[in-house]
């Protein structure tokens, strides 16, 4: 009787009742999981060129269920970054699943000289064989897959762990974004600019899958052209960033200020579906696409976990064409910021937000425009011109051999790296050693250049700290140059102008943010040193999965122990 009698409680000790059920419901809801349980899903979530001040700087016009949720419920690592000195699209998605940098995994940049071809490859170009694209246009180049990639994946390693059960996929508007952190035994889809469609290459499929093609049949892509782009708030609230007119900015099409009108870029047949990849609308269309792809694939509804990635590029694109302190880079993360709420409400619908594990990161950051630096009276190392900086470099080392040597024997100066002609070298009876150590002296004079240092005392000795660590961890001793060279501060590589660039070692490219959420994952934030290569061993501990083959990560989980 007393067990089924109603209790009459004064209103505060009900309140205080009801409080500590709802308590008691959340903390069993989320109680820590035990060492054999797996995630259902690894869901990564990866924003090309975020810096982590995003996050903060535009907080207070964040709803409550995207950003804001992550960084609440979350776990965030403040001191996240990037080992090594080349910091661009492909080496940054591979150090996420492989837990290694270039010296190990091979990809050196987006592209790199090599000696054999005499040419420069793509870091998703397969030389040995000839792959075709699936679902693309006729005269689409195809030939791509990891096949550069030297080690295994996280989700390489879980498909065989599970006895091949396990499925990785990967969606990006960029290709590389796609592909590498898919692995060498899941799929990737990218966006096809000349059509409007998402494709993929024979390396996976020989045809589209069903879900795929239903999907581009929608035609998604002429919905969102059909929009003008305007700032989703009032764009006085945006005091946040400079002036929408100013004069460091490009342009979509020619508008460099907002409305950009996107219809009357179609209309007049200057654009077609490319346009919308210097959109947020191009990262809407993709969550789309990942709604598509999770339903399709039958993502974590298969008895074994899954490992699902979305390459957010918008914000690359965008930061290329405006810089980090622009009105429609500001407008961007607003957008992305209710694309990931919808992207989180619907994985916690489908298979409960305790079951799925999310991480966010960066392939890498983005640095100021070196002009707009100056006219601040900010020391940077970039001319008042528009040189390209990397074609001076170039330009002077080659009259400096001819001067020196008598012979232009520079093959090519790529990724950081002086490539020079061996050949020529060997039959002119050339120390190589004294030669590159020539060449670095000769550098270290021009004026935008912090630092070199040759193939030789990267092969001959150990840096554990600073720029030279960056370099080691970036230096292949099969692919890299002759001699590696690193500009000062707020330099950029290119003109400097029309928006930003990244690719250095400098922190502003190599800070990026670093949040895990989700499954056992508790609230907090570390300060402590992390490298996004640590976000490997970490996922493959919670998959109870062997790390990958060339992993130099170490796990974060101790740190988002719960109490």
């Amino acid at each position: 009787m007393l067990m089924n009698a109603k209790l009459h409680l004064p209103p505060a000790l009900a309140g205080l009742v009801w409080l500590s059920g709802a308590f008691l419901y959340t903390a069993c809801a989320h109680a820590q999981k035990q060492h054999y349980e797996t995630p259902d899903l690894v869901v990564g979530i990866i924003v090309d060129q975020m810096r982590p001040d995003y996050i903060y700087r535009y907080w207070d016009k964040y709803g409550d269920d995207g950003i804001r949720r992550l960084v609440n419920q979350g776990f965030s690592f403040r001191n996240a970054s990037f080992r090594q000195l080349q910091t661009s699209t492909g080496p940054g998605h591979a150090a996420q699943m492989t837990g290694a940098t270039p010296s190990v995994h091979g990809l050196i940049g987006n592209v790199w000289y090599d000696r054999k071809l005499r040419r420069t490859i793509n870091v998703i170009e397969d030389v040995e064989s000839v792959y075709e694209g699936v679902g693309a246009r006729p005269n689409y180049r195809g030939g791509k897959s990891p096949a550069n990639m030297l080690t295994t994946t996280v989700g390489d390693e879980l498909f065989l762990h599970t006895g091949e059960r396990s499925r990785t996929v990967g969606i990006s508007r960029k290709d590389r974004a796609a592909i590498l952190p898919a692995g060498h035994t899941g799929s990737a889809y990218w966006y096809e600019a000349a059509t409007g469609n998402f494709i993929t290459s024979t390396f996976y499929h020989d045809e589209l899958p069903d879900w795929l093609r239903e999907f581009n049949d929608r035609n998604l892509h002429e919905k969102y052209l059909a929009r003008v782009w305007e700032p989703l708030l009032p764009i006085e609230e945006y005091v946040e960033s400079r002036a929408d007119e100013n004069p460091y900015e490009g342009d979509v099409g020619g508008y460099s200020t907002f409305p950009i009108d996107l219809p009357r870029l179609v209309k007049e047949e200057r654009y077609g579906p490319e346009l919308l990849t210097s959109t947020p609308f191009g990262d809407e269309l993709l969550l789309e696409l990942a709604f598509a792809a999770i339903e399709g694939e039958e993502l974590g509804k298969r008895g074994v976990p899954d490992i699902f990635t979305v390459g957010f590029s918008a914000a690359d694109r965008l930061g290329h064409l405006f810089g980090p302190a622009s009105k429609q880079v500001q407008d961007y993360y607003l957008r992305f910021d209710r694309y990931l709420a919808r992207l989180l409400d619907y994985l916690d619908e489908e298979f409960g937000t305790e079951n799925v594990l999310v991480f966010l990161t960066a392939d890498h950051g983005g640095a100021y425009i070196p002009h707009y630096l100056r006219d601040l009276r900010i020391t940077t190392g970039h001319p008042n011109t528009e040189t390209h900086i990397d074609r001076s470099i170039g330009q002077a080392v080659s009259d400096y051999m001819m001067e020196s040597y008598g012979w232009n024997f520079l093959l090519s100066h790529s990724n950081h790296y002086l490539y020079l002609d061996h050949d020529f070298m060997d039959r002119d009876g050339l120390d190589h050693e004294k030669v590159r150590t020539d060449i670095k002296r000769f550098v270290l004079t021009l004026d935008p250049v912090a630092g070199a240092i040759t193939a030789d005392a990267l092969n001959n000795a150990e840096f554990t700290e600073g720029i030279r660590a960056r370099a080691q961890h970036s230096f292949h001793q099969k692919r890299s140059g002759d001699v590696a060279v690193w500009l000062k501060p707020q330099t950029r590589p290119d003109t400097g102008t029309g928006g930003t660039g990244h690719g250095t070692g400098w922190v502003y490219d190599t800070h990026v943010p670093l949040i895990f959420y989700g499954y056992d994952i508790p609230y907090g934030q570390s300060a402590a040193p992390a490298h996004v290569s640590d976000i490997a061993p970490t996922l493959s501990l919670y998959l109870n999965s062997p790390f990958p083959s060339g992993n130099i990560g170490n796990p974060l989980n101790d740190h988002m122990k719960r109490e």
